[in-house]
């Protein structure tokens, strides 16, 4: 038996690889169906990005509209062992259009049999979110 604790680290860690620039890890971590969910107005239609390939697809045209971007964690994530769930905060350092911002934000991963089978993800702008700036601005 494989331990859910386990399991949900190596998929969070996993995931954050494969958004810092190895997207080919989706075919490895997310599961053959597979439904994203992303808030609204959204400029990708969810609905199109089931599988692993779309996934990695996704990743990818994302990455390619900065000049840069480097996702971090300095908490969690979190784990239900008993839900598969695992959780956490992020903050990414963001270049585009030559201009240097940070980004902040909480992913939720569901995962069943070693696999990734939902994703939640919420984001915004870190100008807003006072003194925790200072302590993770780049």
């Amino acid at each position: 038996m494989t331990d859910p604790y386990e399991v949900g680290i190596r998929l969070w860690t996993q995931w954050m690889e494969m958004w810092n620039g190895r997207p080919a890890l989706a075919r490895e971590l997310v599961a053959e169906r597979f439904v994203l969910h992303l808030p609204l107005p959204s400029i990708v239609d969810a609905t199109t990005i089931t599988h692993p390939a779309a996934v990695e697809r996704w990743v990818s045209e994302h990455r390619a509209r900065f000049e840069h971007l480097t996702f971090h964690v300095d908490a969690g994530p979190f784990i239900d062992t008993i839900a598969n769930v695992v959780a956490g905060p992020w903050w990414a350092a963001v270049v585009a259009n030559g201009t240097s911002r940070v980004v902040c934000g909480v992913d939720t991963i569901a995962f069943r049999d070693g696999r990734i089978v939902e994703y939640w993800t919420l984001a915004k702008d870190a100008s807003s979110v006072g003194a925790w700036i200072m302590r993770i601005a780049p």
